[in-house]
């Protein structure tokens, strides 16, 4: 069972599966972090390359393309992802290069763009001679959670899927088919996945679950601590930038879960305020100029 965000993806998506409704060559799934875009667009590849004529998501699994795709070699297909937080020149020259070829086994060629947002400005306006005139064998899939960061340009050659959180119980139900879960464990976990399929898979392992559930504790905890000793605990947290990310999302996500209770001894209006300047914070974090401590000190001192 692959987990779509919503049905309409599949359906659309499936229309390529014949050849004389595939209309476009060029596709952009964009979205949040953690919605499975990547996995899809990987899956939905691997179902066209599939040697089967009755095509399915994720292929059949058996066919020679199918194992050559599971295992890194497949003549038609390229991922093509950043290195050193960019995708360079070279690197666009070289997949578009893959383009150029007929497909050896495949009855086309699909080149996928993992986090394109970090495509250059030069690698865009390479890639987008090649959005512009589309050859009939190729299929480019631009996969991204900031799509802004895509030239006008390159942004109107495609076809924009967007992916969106999904309900609570959607991900209960394919937690309880795929995971075999109970009825109340899939729920419980699917109601703290913030409506993200990668979340609740990673909430499958008991020590994640538990370290979240211990970041969410200690939110109302440090609202209770008088200044000095959230210094402290502030000082140790801005420590690791990565887990600093991890914690403030979840505690993002406690403040929006609490806004109609008073169990955080919050204010409606407390927790926007601090629910903004969070979320302002977490944009911040990764400046090489900012001091996250004194970040965060600020963060709390404005609800004070």
């Amino acid at each position: 069972m692959l987990f779509f965000p919503k049905d309409n993806t599949k359906k659309l998506l499936e229309k390529f599966f014949d050849p004389q409704k595939r209309v476009v060559q060029s596709l952009l799934f964009w979205g949040e972090e953690g919605l499975g875009k990547m996995t899809i667009a990987r899956n939905f590849s691997l179902a066209l390359l599939c040697e089967k004529k009755e095509k399915k998501f994720s292929g059949c699994g058996n066919c020679v393309s199918c194992q050559m795709a599971k295992s890194s070699c497949h003549p038609d297909f390229l991922v093509l992802e950043p290195e050193g937080g960019s995708l360079k020149i070279e690197q666009m020259k070289k997949a578009l290069d893959f383009l150029l070829f007929y497909p050896q086994i495949s009855p086309f060629k699909i080149l996928i763009i993992d986090k394109a947002d970090q495509m250059t400005e030069e690698s865009q306006n390479i890639l987008l001679k090649t959005l512009e005139e589309p050859k009939n064998n190729n299929l480019i899939i631009l996969v991204t959670s900031l799509p802004s960061k895509l030239l006008k340009t390159v942004q109107s050659r495609l076809l924009a899927l967007k992916f969106s959180r999904s309900s609570a119980q959607k991900i209960a139900n394919f937690l309880q088919k795929e995971y075999h879960l109970s009825e109340n464990e899939a729920k419980r976990i699917a109601e703290i996945s913030d409506g993200k399929i990668s979340e609740a898979i990673k909430l499958l392992n008991k020590d994640y679950r538990r370290e979240k559930e211990l970041i969410g504790k200690d939110l109302g905890e440090l609202l209770e601590k008088d200044f000095f000793e959230k210094t402290i605990y502030l000082k140790k947290l801005s420590e690791d930038e990565e887990f600093l990310k991890t914690t403030i999302k979840e505690w993002l996500r406690v403040l929006r879960e609490n806004f109609f209770s008073q169990k955080l001894n919050l204010s409606q209006n407390q927790i926007i305020k601090l629910s903004a300047e969070l979320l302002k914070a977490y944009y911040l974090i990764s400046d090489a100029n900012i001091n996250r401590q004194l970040l965060l000190e600020n963060v709390f001192l404005q609800i004070q």
